[in-house]
């Protein structure tokens, strides 16, 4: 196999991967996508193994975010040019490396483990990697198992190994028809060798459809409204700006009230003015909340001793008294400063936040469990609110940045989210200012959504739920056993060494 053919197979690994998430959605082609680079590590060294797994992965990465560069230049307000930079130093450090790695450890498997363990062996290898990446390198955006979220059967394990079990399951499916076309053994050993993987995959799947069975609508159905405004990110606030925001925000509310929800959620920065300056606002709003009995939640700036914070306002449905969510996981670079600063005056047009410290459980009418954009990639980050008591999980976000008019990062920004209502076993409402919004069930079901660039309000019933998943109680428990498979691997490849080493040692002879 001559480089450029190996360079076109993980190109067409690469695509598959790509086409398998959102905004093309064709799911079985993630079962397919890491089989070129399984073949190629397979055959080769550890040391090529890993060159051509970092070249995988950054193909992989510009072929899933290829957006990015344009996203973070708009932000910058920089040139374009430079935003690729920054984009090729962001997947060579996160993506590049976790593949590089997982190829090189397939290698050293290959060598050292016997064929039945091997699918088992590169799925757990590279749960593992997924795990250094999304956990030590901050970058869990479209891990393999996301590529499912519309197969809900499948996705029920994730309430008791998180994202993880289903990037386990998928891997596995690879690591199986990978040996199928691997070379050496005969018919009826690559049989036995994928017979145990696609016995797990399936007893995976039934045992989500049977979960499903018993999946019931809303016992207590609380309305929960959505208001999409669809107005785009500025680079800079005024107040021309956020009276243009508030107007359509109260617009669409006054829609949403037709049918006495009892939560309406608008989205990040949907005020762009510091709520605690602007009383007849705040009157206004508590009013609302307080008279409808409806919890009311909005994003907004929010200044105190110094400090900036990203935050969330929610309005109590039963008294109009306000609570407030800081966002604790900031953008690096966007939201945070590279190098912290101490207290600063109040700016009308923030660009650096302070991270708020506490868990994003808010006892209000309901008790909801509120994060802010990107945090809802972090189960570590939303679920903790879950264990002190949330029963719904709430996500308000500004993906207006990130897509530049394609729709594609928002599409699949919510794809990743619907596996933290899964995860939980909470429905979860995203309310997005340009879109995707959506409310999704305990069980990962799309009950409502819309689209990007649309403005409107989305609704449907959801259910104050109680008790916590093994996922939630447990934390990344499955990871990280498959992340020490690493080691264990490290000891089976010594062994032999050591022993061939004695083997080597001449017997004296006599006379």
């Amino acid at each position: 196999m001559t480089a450029a053919s190996r360079l076109l197979a993980l190109g067409a690994g690469a695509a598959c991967y790509a086409l398998a998430l959102p905004p093309f959605d064709i799911w079985p082609l993630a079962w397919v996508a890491l089989v070129p680079l399984l073949d190629i590590a397979g055959a080769a060294s550890p040391r090529a193994a890993f060159g051509w797994g970092a070249a995988a992965g950054f193909v992989t990465s510009w072929t899933v975010t290829w957006w990015l560069a344009q996203a973070i230049s708009s932000y910058f307000a920089a040139n374009i040019a430079l935003g690729a930079a920054a984009t090729c130093a962001a997947y060579v450090l996160a993506v590049s490396s976790t593949f590089g790695a997982f190829a090189w450890l397939v290698a050293t498997a290959g060598r050292v483990l016997p064929r039945p363990a091997r699918s088992f062996a590169a799925a757990a290898l590279w749960v593992g990697c997924e795990f250094v990446r999304a956990r030590v390198l901050a970058d869990p955006w479209a891990l393999l198992g996301y590529t499912q979220y519309r197969v809900v059967p499948l996705i029920q394990i994730a309430s008791l190994t998180g994202v993880y079990g289903v990037s386990f399951v998928v891997a596995l499916g690879n690591a199986a028809l990978a040996e199928m076309t691997a070379a050496g053994g005969s018919v009826g050993e690559r049989l036995r060798a994928v017979l145990a993987p696609l016995a797990t995959v399936l007893a995976v799947a039934l045992a989500g459809a049977g979960t499903l069975h018993g999946a019931t609508p809303p016992a207590r159905a609380l309305p929960a409204a959505i208001v999409q405004t669809n107005v785009p990110p500025a680079y800079r606030w005024d107040r021309r700006y956020a009276e243009r925001q508030l107007a359509a925000a109260l617009r669409l509310t006054n829609e949403a009230l037709r049918d006495d929800p009892g939560l309406v959620v608008w989205p990040e920065n949907a005020l762009s003015l510091y709520l605690d300056q602007e009383p007849l606002l705040l009157a206004s709003l508590r009013e609302l909340a307080r008279e409808r009995g409806t919890d009311l939640v909005l994003g907004g700036p929010r200044h105190a001793e110094g400090r900036t914070y990203n935050s969330a306002y929610v309005l109590d449905g039963r008294d109009g008294s306000l609570h407030v969510y800081d966002k604790q996981r900031l953008v690096p670079a966007a939201e945070a400063p590279i190098v912290p600063v101490g207290p600063t005056e109040r700016d009308e047009s923030p660009r650096s936040f302070t991270p708020g410290r506490l868990a994003g459980l808010v006892r209000a009418r309901t008790a909801l469990g509120v994060s802010i954009c990107h945090e809802i990639l972090y189960p570590e980050t939303v679920h903790p609110a879950v264990a002190d008591g949330a029963e719904v999980l709430v996500n308000i976000a500004n993906d207006g940045w990130l897509d530049g008019g394609y729709g594609v990062a928002s599409r699949q920004h919510f794809a990743m989210a619907v596996l933290r209502a899964v995860e939980a076993r909470r429905y979860l409402v995203r309310a997005a200012t340009t879109g995707v919004s959506g409310i999704v069930d305990p069980w990962g079901r799309v009950l409502a959504a819309s689209a990007p660039g649309v403005a409107g309000v989305i609704t449907a019933p959801v259910d104050a739920r109680r008790g916590t998943t093994p996922y939630v109680r447990f934390g990344d428990w499955f990871a990280v056993a498959c992340l020490l498979c690493v080691p264990a691997l490290a000891l089976a490849a010594r062994r032999p060494a050591h022993r061939s080493s004695r083997v080597a040692v001449p017997a004296p002879t006599t006379g």
